[in-house]
């Protein structure tokens, strides 16, 4: 395990962080507000297969896995998965699911679980490989906001054929018009601003002559 990594991953995270926090108190609240406008992204949603909802464990009140209720019932999937990591010490996800389905009167074969496994850089090409498996063309993911510019870079590239929308949520923890009064906001903008633009270097990267 590369230990000397993940503490540059850490500082360059908290060097992001230092950042915005001074562009919180000398820019304009109009500007800071176009990072968060960046980090929105959204597809046009059909009528799928399934919807599809990544773990987020700042979610706690579970509005993502509500709006999947919602799409479900709205007819837009026929089944809802979520991505089960399973954390220990963390409350069973599927459990989480199954209760929801049942109090909205929802049979238990609609609601299903994926694991993606232990390793965080391949968990978007394990869950693409596992929903590919279960035979769906067209999938809604939904994710909060502020990750959706990251999701639809993730579901984008190596598709296997199926179809990914991307369906931003507007969540009432995140606060996108003035995240940088707020610290569980501003957090998450910079973890995102920060794989985002990972990302992008790597695409860079691997185009570059000689990659």
């Amino acid at each position: 395990m590369n230990d000397k990594g993940k503490a540059g991953c850490g500082c360059l995270v908290g060097v992001l962080v230092i950042i915005m926090v001074i562009a919180g108190l000398g820019f304009h609240p109009v500007s800071l507000k176009y990072v968060t406008k960046y980090l929105r992204y959204e597809d046009v949603i059909a009528t799928a297969d399934a919807v599809f909802v990544p773990r987020f464990h700042e979610d706690k009140n579970n509005e993502l896995y509500s709006d999947a209720f919602r799409e479900y019932f709205a007819g837009n999937g026929r089944t809802i998965y979520v991505e089960d990591d399973r954390l220990a010490g963390k409350k069973d996800t599927g459990a989480t699911l199954r209760q929801m389905a049942q109090d909205r009167g929802v049979k238990e074969n609609a609601v299903k679980t994926v694991n993606p496994g232990n390793r965080d850089v391949m968990r978007p090409s394990e869950i693409k490989k596992k929903l590919k498996a279960a035979g769906l063309k067209k999938v809604i993911v939904i994710v909060p906001e502020y990750a959706a510019r990251r999701y639809h870079r993730e579901y984008s590239r190596e598709t296997g054929g199926t179809m990914y929308m991307i369906k931003p949520l507007k969540v009432s923890y995140f606060k996108s018009d003035s995240w940088w009064r707020d610290s569980l906001s501003r957090a998450l903008t910079a973890h995102e601003v920060y794989t985002v633009l990972m990302d992008y270097y790597r695409d860079l990267a691997n185009k570059s002559p000689g990659a």
